[in-house]
């Protein structure tokens, strides 16, 4: 989905893989990089009867850093940690919402229309404070977590939970972020 402004901006925006987060929420695991991310929205079941190897903490951060990077934790099985992933693939099938069900299609036209809103807003203050409208390429990747999440993991790419996406409390990282591009 993108925002584009005229020539000057564009906000481009793309749901998050959550296979990572969902292997992350069965197996309980629990890192500096896994901790700083909230759990997923929908309950995730514990599985206990999963052999995880002592190495796969380190293993899942660095997986769950080439996911956000990459586009996504399902596009190269290749990459996935040796271990727990494959195991869990069916589950997460079983436990992931369709993307086009009824409700998800309602909640995500509402969370697109409300942050567009947000988006709007943001870059008329700053137009109004700079005298012209700000220049920016601003990336952000949605994922379902718990309450209201934003991360900026590179200079262009922001992590942002759908609660925080779609709540007008999303303005003030949003524009900081867009003041930051727009120098």
């Amino acid at each position: 989905m993108h925002f584009p402004g005229d020539s000057t901006w564009q906000v481009s925006s793309r749901t998050g893989d959550t296979f990572a987060l969902y292997v992350r929420d069965a197996l309980g695991l629990s890192t500096p990089t896994a901790d700083a991310v909230p759990p997923l929205n929908a309950p995730v079941p514990r599985v206990h009867d999963v052999y995880v190897p002592e190495t796969f903490g380190p293993a899942w951060d660095r997986w769950w850093t080439r996911a956000v990077e990459s586009g996504g934790a399902l596009t190269a099985p290749s990459q996935w940690p040796v271990g727990p992933p494959a195991q869990l693939r069916a589950a997460y099938d079983a436990w992931h919402p369709a993307p086009t069900s009824p409700g998800e299609t309602t909640r995500r036209d509402r969370s697109r229309n409300d942050f567009g809103l947000a988006l709007k807003e943001a870059v008329g203050q700053l137009t109004t404070e700079l005298g012209h409208e700000p220049v920016f390429d601003l990336n952000l990747i949605e994922i379902p977590v718990r309450g209201q999440f934003w991360r900026r993991t590179a200079r262009r790419t922001v992590l942002v939970s759908d609660e925080l996406r779609s709540s007008r409390n999303v303005l003030a990282p949003l524009e900081s972020v867009i003041r930051d591009l727009a120098q």
